[in-house]
């Protein structure tokens, strides 16, 4: 009775984990998995970013569990590297781009995903933002000493500026 039991386990275990990678894929280029309406100029312009040779792609992944549909991308490369990819990824228009930081991106990796130096991530449900995770612990990026260079907003005037 033991057998049959162990072997349904063993089948039931087998198809859950194929089921589970079936929701998701790796990607061996920058890829972000974008909603089927989504302007496809834009969506053009955001992968010319992310595919630069400026920048050292290390892996990602994108995840078809609903409503997330979630991209990673994992980069490495120092602060310099960093702040190119963010101001390239500033200057396309229609997106946010929000930056969040890790104490220790190999913590939150799992086995699926390399920690890289950051991360660019991307979810259906904040269609117009992209996320660059910053890992504190990268030695590429110097750790205590990263420095971040923020774009100027372009809508706003300086204080007591006028209209010309």
């Amino acid at each position: 009775m033991a057998i049959p039991t162990l072997t349904l386990l063993a089948l039931a275990l087998g198809l859950t984990v194929h089921l589970a990678s079936a929701l998701s894929r790796s990607l061996p280029e920058p890829e972000i998995y974008f909603p089927k309406d989504y302007d496809t100029n834009q969506a053009d312009v955001v992968h010319s970013v992310l595919r630069s040779d400026r920048f050292k792609y290390l892996g990602g992944s994108v995840s078809y569990w609903q409503p997330e549909w979630s991209t990673t991308l994992v980069y490495d490369g120092d602060g310099k590297s960093l702040n190119a990819l963010l101001a390239a990824l500033n200057e396309v228009s229609g997106i946010s781009v929000r930056v969040t930081f890790s104490a220790d991106l190999a913590k939150e990796t799992g086995s699926a995903l390399l920690a890289g130096s950051w991360w660019v991530t991307y979810s259906h449900t904040m269609p117009d933002t992209i996320t660059v995770r910053i890992n504190l612990a990268a030695e590429a990026l110097g750790r205590e000493k990263l420095e971040l260079r923020l774009p100027k907003p372009k809508t706003l005037k300086a204080r007591g500026s006028r209209a010309a």
